[in-house]
């Protein structure tokens, strides 16, 4: 993937991130740098599918370990520490579905 757009389902990053919102991404930046804690990555993780995270922090060995923000996020905490290479890229783009005004 060198630049891909992905809806957001469901609300694991929310506020930052909401269902319905929507996310570039690409594997470019992953040439020129090292993933970073903050970053917001893509990575497909059987049996859940596609999935995007923010990393937490790099493990020994490259090890990187995501976080949603709510308590019942399906990330790390689940399933365990990603591979740097299972990741398919980065947002470099969020695009905010249009919220109702209050």
């Amino acid at each position: 993937m060198i630049f891909q757009i992905f809806k957001v389902r469901g609300a694991s990053l929310a506020p930052q991130l909401e269902d319905g919102d929507f996310v570039a991404a690409s594997r470019i930046p992953i040439l020129f740098r090292r993933l970073r804690p903050g970053d917001l990555v893509v990575f497909h993780k059987p049996p859940y599918g596609r999935l995007i995270k923010r990393v937490e922090r790099i493990g020994p060995g490259g090890q990187v370990f995501v976080a949603g923000s709510g308590a019942g996020s399906v990330d790390s905490r689940i399933f365990g520490p990603l591979a740097a290479s299972e990741v398919s890229g980065i947002v470099i783009w969020q695009i905010r579905r249009p919220r109702a005004a209050l």
